[in-house]
């Protein structure tokens, strides 16, 4: 595939690789979430990156790239073209989840066999591309469009597991080998649909008004969980750490109070729903601190340079939790810089820095 040769070269070296889990990778292919998940996890990151990541991410996403059409040509809907071109190229598959084992029944997990690659590898190959200053337009589109859906997949819980019991002895592929009655089908499938609270009904391309209910469902999530300003913009995420995060609430919630076979009783339901809401919070965030710190410029653009009462101020904008240096010197030729104060904001938004108008002469930078 020209816009990302190297994905296409891994996605055909892994057919051999995984023929022995042919069965397991069969069940695996049900996508996480649905699209509505994913469309309300990246319209909550949308949210927040900054003017600069965003316009960077819109230009990405304008791109053009295989399978790209008017149905996923935003930033929002843009988060399911990797099922989009999933679905029609029957590639990248194994790029949406990680199996990690754990035994339902005291089942030995040491006989398992992981995937050679997964979502976390994935991510990080994203990451990769996306801070590479010599990839080219095309191929930093690409991974940018599956780096949004795969940061959303990983908040699906049973996208980082496959539970091992006597029934399912090579893991049952994140809850697709689990059953369940009452219309659900599976594990796997209960969770996409977050149970029963992703209805899956905003059609692509967005109308207006599907947009307003994506937005204000967005905008609902975040009233019960705000986004945390004090997140670590700055430093690149580990998405091994979520994918163990992952594993955790698929013990202690995915499988916990279900019995295979069985309807999910409405303490199940309403653990699910709460469950939901909280991941595709967590995903929007996750995914907008990330996109700020690894397209996040170094170079401080400055927006306003201007007397003020007796005081000279000037101001840029400033990313939460990321440290801006105001330093100084008399003369460009003088061999070092005086460090005046430091700024850390709490929240990405416009910051300032404000001195007296009694110094003979000045030149100021902002280190970071």
């Amino acid at each position: 595939m020209e816009e990302c040769p190297d994905a296409a070269q891994l996605s055909v070296s892994m057919k051999s690789a995984f023929s022995i889990l042919c069965f397991v990778l069969s069940l695996s292919s049900a996508r996480a979430w649905n699209a509505e998940g994913h469309m309300v996890g990246t319209q909550i990151a949308y949210n927040h990156l900054t003017p600069s990541v965003k316009a960077q991410c819109d230009a990405l996403i304008a791109t053009p790239v295989v399978y790209a059409s008017s149905i996923n040509n935003t930033f929002v809907t843009a988060s399911v073209w990797a099922d989009d071109l999933k679905s029609s190229t029957n590639a990248w598959n194994n790029w949406h989840f990680i199996n990690i084992p754990f035994s339902l029944d005291g089942t030995p997990t040491n006989g398992f066999v992981p995937g050679a690659f997964d979502v976390v590898q994935a991510i990080r190959t994203n990451i990769a591309v996306l801070q590479n200053p010599s990839a080219t337009q095309s191929n930093r589109a690409f991974h940018l469009r599956q780096l949004l859906h795969f940061v959303t997949d990983m908040q699906q819980p049973l996208h980082c597991t496959a539970a091992i019991s006597v029934a399912t002895p090579n893991g049952d592929a994140g809850g697709n080998g689990f059953g369940l009655t009452g219309g659900w089908g599976n594990l796997h499938f209960f969770w996409d649909s977050g149970g029963n609270n992703l209805t899956n009904n905003l059609p692509r391309p967005l109308s207006i008004a599907s947009q307003n209910l994506l937005s204000n469902k967005a905008a609902a999530i975040e009233a019960n969980h705000p986004y945390d300003f004090a997140a670590n913009v700055g430093t690149v995420a580990d998405p091994m750490t979520w994918a163990v995060e992952g594993l955790g609430l698929a013990q202690s919630v995915c499988y916990a109070n279900i019995t295979r076979n069985t309807s999910p009783s409405s303490t199940y339901l309403n653990n699910a729903a709460t469950t939901t809401d909280q991941r595709m919070a967590v995903s929007g965030q996750r995914l907008a601190d990330l996109l700020n710190t690894i397209l996040g410029t170094n170079a401080v653009t400055l927006t306003a340079v201007m007397p003020t009462n007796n005081n000279f101020k000037f101001s840029w904008y400033g990313l939460s939790g990321r440290n801006y240096q105001v330093q100084w010197k008399q003369n460009l030729s003088d061999p070092t810089w005086n460090n005046l104060t430091n700024i850390v904001p709490t929240a990405n938004q416009s910051i300032s820095f404000t001195e007296p108008l009694n110094q003979v002469r000045r030149f100021y930078r902002i280190n970071q």
